[in-house]
């Protein structure tokens, strides 16, 4: 049992049928415990093979130089504020450097650690209340977070947050920096 032919939604001459329920290799729902048990052991096979075909460059991608004192941590919208709050804290003669997750599963750990366990101070820089990410790394690396800087408002991160979460962080010695457009 691979990976069964799939119909991508426009495909032509293809139909996209999709449901939350378990579900056949043809698509057809289903509550037979057998059937989810095979299925489940087939889904987590495609994981696995993705973990194998994909290189870590593009799990995880690690934005300016390796040899930062400070490697800003995060995924998803926050990139392009974190991009642009390093040029900033740049132009302070801060230099920092940003490890863009962009894998949950599969986890690109060897990567993140060895990324992770050259950084001096490690900041994690997430849109949510706890720092998920962080957690996941923890748990998939055994690295903690030095510091976060969180934003859980339902707004993305600003370019200016992200240059005074870090310089909180740096000049007044803060552990967690929480920030909002309010």
């Amino acid at each position: 049992m691979g990976i069964s032919p799939r119909a991508i939604p426009g495909q032509k001459g293809g139909i996209f049928w999709t449901t939350g329920d378990e579900h056949d290799e043809y698509g057809h729902i289903t509550e037979a415990a057998d059937i989810r048990i095979k299925m489940m052991r087939k889904r987590m096979r495609k994981i696995e093979l993705a973990g194998q075909v994909i290189p870590d460059s593009k799990k995880a991608t690690l934005h300016g130089p390796s040899s930062s004192r400070i490697t800003l941590v995060g995924w998803g919208s926050s990139k392009g504020a974190i991009l642009d709050g390093m040029e900033d804290l740049k132009s302070d003669g801060i230099e920092t450097n940003f490890l863009q997750v962009r894998f949950v599963n599969p986890f690109p750990t060897d990567y993140v650690q060895q990324v992770l366990g050259s950084a001096r101070r490690k900041i994690a820089i997430e849109n949510n209340y706890s720092a998920q990410m962080a957690g996941l790394i923890r748990e998939k690396t055994g690295i903690g977070m030095d510091n976060t800087i969180v934003k859980f408002d339902g707004r993305p991160f600003s370019q200016n947050e992200i240059y005074e979460g870090v310089k909180d962080i740096i000049k007044n010695g803060m552990k967690e920096v929480t920030v909002s457009h309010a």
